[in-house]
């Protein structure tokens, strides 16, 4: 039985589209797979901390060398590592904001992603991600139409499969998208978004 982690990371509550997107993925997930529970965490409500220089500074420290005092500003970073380890499935909503990412996934990402605990060193320097054997699915939603843009303006899956591969050991992640959401008239049905799932 599985276990499906849903991040949630858009403002617009019920009007978001990538929160649509991404609930419809979970859905489906849940009508095909053996799921046992579904943890929904929406970034919007539990805005997570920037990082600070006090933080920055244990962030590189290894895991062993850092003292009680360090261990407290880890609360927030430690309770997402967790979520993430227990976690099979892996579900990301996200807008597109100025051609990125939204802040709170960034907010998130930048507390999850740390040396001796996500990725380490061997012996050779070769880099290695801790989260082996997961599955990713990423749905964005973009007011305009991404995919007429040249693909070098393409900043959110490339920055995602990249970080996620090389900092967390996950390369199994699957894309999805919903275009266009400027246009008021537009009608969604996000299943045909979704039907090779």
């Amino acid at each position: 039985m599985k276990n499906v982690l849903h991040i949630i990371s858009s403002a617009r509550g019920s009007l978001s589209h990538s929160k649509g997107l991404s609930s419809a993925i979970v859905k489906k997930l849940m009508d095909k797979n053996d799921i046992k529970t579904v943890v929904e965490k929406d970034l919007t409500k539990e805005f997570p901390p920037f990082i600070d220089p006090e933080l920055i500074g244990e962030f590189y420290k290894h895991p062993d060398s850092i003292l009680e005092d360090g261990k407290q500003l880890f609360t927030y970073a430690n309770t997402i590592f967790n979520e993430i380890n227990d976690a099979d499935i892996i579900v990301i909503g996200t807008p597109m904001h100025n051609l990125g990412i939204s802040a709170p996934l960034k907010a998130w990402i930048d507390q999850l992603i740390r040396f001796g605990i996500t990725y380490r060193y061997d012996s050779d320097g070769v880099r290695t991600g801790v989260f082996k054997g997961k599955k990713v699915y990423l749905a964005i939603a973009s007011g305009g139409k991404l995919s007429d843009w040249p693909n070098q303006n393409e900043y959110i899956e490339s920055y995602i499969k990249t970080v996620f591969n090389a900092y967390m050991g996950i390369s199994d992640i699957y894309t999805f998208r919903v275009e266009s959401t400027a246009n008021t008239n537009l009608k969604i049905d996000y299943q045909t978004f979704i039907h090779n799932i």
